[in-house]
């Protein structure tokens, strides 16, 4: 062994109590707050732990609003008929299906078409006559739409008549079609030839990131959100919208003013459980963000300060490539506890900032509901 390769000399046998004690803490110290050495056999886990924090706080961004305007949806403005128990039972199996098919589908759809897509433009742009021909045929069918949809609404007092049925079903039809196309328009637009053309070949959003990795894990963690946020607001009492039905408040100021904030607890415990499993998700990081190892920070001091186009390292990922993939496993033993424990405490430390800020909510929306 060469004397540059020394790290440190301690003595323990001729060391006091306290100062055992102090160099354990230092350990600890150098462990939290340090760079990984050696292929992440020594050193610490500083960027780990960065990356983790990170990619768990975006993730929550992405799937709670979406989650909870689901649920609204489903709740409150969606008809209770056979589409939306469909739509109930969808989601409650997309909660058991295996991690890394999320995975999959965040490599494929992610970084391989949108990142592409954000890099390049389209891949095949159609002709400008072709894209606006295409854009007033949509224009035509939305118009279409909207007049089936206003046509087929029944008088008050009155139930809908088939054929005011039959214009619903084709309003529906038409509007899926107006979608088909919109999307079309989008993605074989003559208009954008990507953001990033000039760093080709070498992709920007076009492989592995931040970005991707936030948005798998939050269609990963969707389901647990909705069904939470649903069972919540179902569970406030219907004396309460009525109530607030009879003295003048609309639908929107009864959902905002009454659902909302009685409902906030069981959001919350939504959020915390989609927090709580993203945390620890490993399969899916594995093809969509995480590294062995990052050579920056995902965030630093340079514009755009957050930098959603690079790979970071993962407390998951970590503990699965220290205690399998490491040459001396042996060696190696003691990281992966270390780590372990970190990954649990962290998990632990945000589930606790949660539920302060789900009591919180709940003191002052219960104050303010009227």
């Amino acid at each position: 062994m060469l004397i540059s390769q020394v790290v440190r000399v301690v003595q323990p046998n001729s060391m006091s109590f306290t100062g055992k004690l102090a160099v354990y803490l230092d350990r600890w110290r150098e462990f939290i707050f340090h760079e990984p050495r050696e292929a992440n056999t020594e050193g610490g886990i500083f960027p780990v732990i960065f990356g983790t924090v990170v990619l768990t706080i975006l993730l929550s961004v992405a799937v709670v609003p979406l989650g909870v305007v689901a649920a609204l949806y489903l709740r409150e403005y969606a008809r209770q008929g056979l589409l939306t128990s469909f739509v109930r039972i969808a989601v409650n199996n997309l909660a058991g299906v295996p991690s890394i098919v999320y995975g999959v589908f965040g490599l494929g759809f992610f970084c391989y078409q949108v990142g592409q897509f954000i890099d390049a433009g389209p891949s095949s742009p159609v002709s400008r006559a072709t894209w606006w021909f295409v854009g007033a045929s949509g224009m035509a069918l939305a118009l279409l739409a909207v007049w089936l949809g206003l046509a087929s609404r029944p008088r008050p007092g009155t139930r809908p008549s088939p054929a005011q049925k039959r214009m619903v079903v084709g309003s529906a039809l038409l509007w899926v079609g107006c979608t088909a196309l919109a999307v079309f328009l989008v993605i074989a637009t003559p208009y954008f030839s990507g953001f990033f053309r000039a760093k080709l070949p070498s992709p920007t959003f076009g492989s592995k990131g931040l970005l991707w990795a936030s948005l798998t894990l939050a269609l990963l963690t969707l389901p647990v959100v909705i069904v939470a946020t649903e069972e919540a607001i179902a569970a406030v009492p219907r004396s309460m919208r009525e109530g607030s039905y009879g003295c003048g408040a609309s639908k929107w100021q009864t959902i905002q003013r009454i659902v909302l904030p009685r409902a906030m607890p069981g959001i919350m415990t939504g959020m915390i459980l989609a927090m709580a499993r993203g945390a620890g998700e490993v399969a899916p990081l594995m093809l969509v963000g995480a590294v062995k190892l990052a050579p920056e920070l995902v965030l630093t001091r340079e514009f755009p300060f957050l930098h959603l186009d690079r790979s970071f390292m993962h407390l998951g990922f970590h503990i699965y490539d220290v205690g399998f993939q490491s040459p001396d496993s042996e060696a190696a033993r003691p990281l992966v506890w270390c780590t372990t424990l970190v990954l649990i405490v962290i998990v632990l430390m945000l589930t606790m900032v949660a539920i302060r800020i789900r009591s919180g909510l709940r003191k002052k929306f219960i104050g303010e509901a009227f």
